[in-house]
């Protein structure tokens, strides 16, 4: 019997073992027109000459709507903004779901509106790295292209086993910066591949600036982001800005 015993637990070790080493090829693998809703709470808080702090909520919608064997497109459209920003002595709210209540709403409302009026195209990869994006008729100021940077990482084009590790690098043209990070795929369970961060910010004189750590979980058939959580902390011409940013997969 215990032979028997002894038996099993070396098989039962090696099937272990060997299911620690199976390798996985992450590559985008969406259903085309499927709309995929989200929803992305980020919070940030700027101290310095002019502190701030703002929560943002963005629903949005997400469709894969062009798919070839290089490339693919999805275009997004938001359907609810909510912000909070208190500025010290001025403190503004606005939720694109309700009717401006006051001046300062209305304002907001204007300069927010071309975001829920366009569609925003974002161009990847098969490795979710982003090539393109166009939001037409929204200016750069109403529109943080760091945000949906920070939605995705992207793959390298080997087989990766748990434990396996690689770097990416992001331009962040608003903030003058660079990111540099590494990328390790922790695990598989039952929501699908777990993608740690870490990494630095990087000025234009090469200087580090910040550092951001997180995580992705990636679908299992698709490959896309279904949830992640990134914190950030930089200093900029003297301003601390800490940030963090949820993104999960709203289910129907």
């Amino acid at each position: 019997m215990k032979k028997k015993i002894i038996a099993a637990l070396i098989v039962s070790s090696m099937f272990l073992g060997l299911q620690a080493q199976e390798k996985v090829t992450f590559k985008l693998n969406p259903e085309k027109g499927k709309v995929v809703p989200f929803e992305m709470v980020s919070k940030s808080d700027v101290e310095g000459a002019q502190s701030m702090i703002m929560d943002m909520t963005i629903k949005m919608d997400m469709q894969a709507t062009e798919v070839t064997t290089s490339q693919i497109t999805y275009q997004a459209k938001y359907t609810q903004l909510k912000t909070d920003i208190n500025a010290g002595i001025m403190t503004i709210s606005y939720d694109s779901s309700k009717e401006p209540s006051n001046q300062m709403e209305e304002m907001m409302a204007t300069q927010l509106k071309p975001l829920l009026e366009s569609t925003l195209t974002i161009k990847m990869d098969k490795n979710a790295k982003i090539t393109e994006m166009d939001f037409p008729n929204v200016p750069d100021q109403a529109f943080d292209q760091s945000s949906i940077q920070g939605m995705f990482v992207s793959y390298p084009d080997y087989p990766l086993a748990i434990g396996d590790s690689w770097n990416n690098e992001v331009s962040l043209p608003q903030l003058s910066v660079k990111g540099k990070t590494t990328s390790t795929f922790t695990e598989k369970n039952v929501d699908g591949y777990k993608i740690t961060i870490e990494g630095i910010f990087i000025d234009n004189s090469g200087n580090a600036i910040g550092t951001t750590t997180g995580h992705y979980v990636l679908d299992a058939k698709t490959f896309f982001v279904k949830s992640s959580s990134v914190t950030s902390a930089m200093e900029i011409q003297g301003n601390k800005i800490s940030s963090s940013t949820e993104l999960k997969e709203i289910k129907n």
